[in-house]
């Protein structure tokens, strides 16, 4: 198999990843809504499942007006009270053997939290077995180990949880579902439309070695995870941020040998800042190309580009986007 050849396939595959998990997992999703009726709630990850995990606390607090904090797996121990009742985990990991997400489901299990609902693509895993509810995704087996289409299929969950807690409270939300169904369609002509857009970024930035991804709203995660998928792949240093927070300190290192990704959601202010110092700057849905959708489930579009410049960046620098050396699958 050629290098990147997995990696390649699985951003492929992910309108139909997402399309299953979400029709799939209604039952699994009406289910968690109703165990955590009334609960305060905790979201926990680690890597790219923790960047879902602030994806799923917006959603949540947009559509259904729920309280949830985000907080890495490794820190639980650390920022969680010592009496959790009354309140649910919410947890995340594709493999669902994740040692941080394990430690930290045990800490919540001893300190009196009551409900664990994980999201995994693994069902039977140790997570599964540890959760009162298993929202299982059905992204497929994923190899690369840069998580491409189980983040996606993450989101799913997360968003059709979010309705399912809306409409637990009485909303009526069948337009806003009917939209979340259309996300497939425009993942798939977003990949279409972004691929030679991506090298062609991907051609700006493989000797660059350092640069930055500014994203807001719901697009701060987003911008997380690219960064992300960028130092797992590309060997680069490319840091996440939310878009203002960058005018507060990190924009002493922007030069014209730092490129600026920004996904671009109302934030031409802190474009117009970032250019005065010459820095390159590339626009999601401008210089790489999106199918716009409705902003709260825009994460799942906006990330194609960003996986797409990481892969092939990856590429042009002599790697293999698929077995980063120093990485695993699973971190015990």
């Amino acid at each position: 198999m050629m290098r990147g050849e997995r990696t390649r396939m699985e951003i492929m595959e992910q309108p139909d990843a997402f399309a299953r998990t979400l029709n799939s997992i209604e039952n699994e999703a009406m289910r968690a809504s109703d165990a955590i009726k009334g609960r305060f709630i905790y979201a926990t990850g680690s890597g790219t499942s923790f960047h879902a995990a602030l994806v799923l606390q917006r959603a949540m607090s947009k559509i259904a007006s729920e309280r949830v904090i985000s907080i890495a797996a490794s820190e639980i121990p650390y920022w969680l009270p010592d009496d959790l009742k009354g309140t649910a985990l919410l947890a995340f990991s594709q493999s669902g053997e994740s040692r941080d997400v394990l430690v930290a489901v045990d800490f919540y299990r001893k300190h009196g939290g009551e409900v664990v609902i994980s999201i995994t693509n693994t069902e039977g895993s140790t997570l599964d077995r540890l959760s009162d509810i298993t929202i299982v995704t059905r992204a497929g087996k994923e190899e690369s180990i840069a998580a491409t289409k189980t983040y996606t299929s993450q989101l799913a969950a997360s968003f059709l949880l979010s309705i399912c807690v809306a409409e637990e409270k009485g909303a009526k939300l069948d337009e806003l579902k009917e939209e979340l169904r259309k996300i497939p369609g425009a993942m798939r002509k977003t990949i279409e439309i972004c691929q030679q857009k991506a090298f062609e970024a991907a051609s700006r930035i493989k000797d660059k070695d350092i640069g930055f991804v500014l994203g807001s709203g719901s697009n701060y995660p987003t911008a997380l995870e690219g960064a992300l998928k960028l130092r797992e792949t590309s060997n680069l240093h490319y840091e996440g941020f939310a878009a203002r927070e960058f005018l507060h300190g990190p924009i002493q290192l922007v030069s014209k040998h730092t490129p600026v990704i920004v996904i671009s959601n109302g934030i031409q202010e802190v474009i117009d800042r970032v250019k005065v110092y010459e820095a390159p700057v590339m626009e999601i849905g401008g210089d790489m190309p999106v199918i716009k959708v409705r902003d709260e489930f825009s994460p799942a579009v906006n990330i194609i580009p960003l996986q797409l410049l990481a892969y092939k960046t990856s590429l042009l620098r002599g790697l293999d986007p698929d077995s980063p050396e120093k990485l695993s699958k699973v971190v015990r």
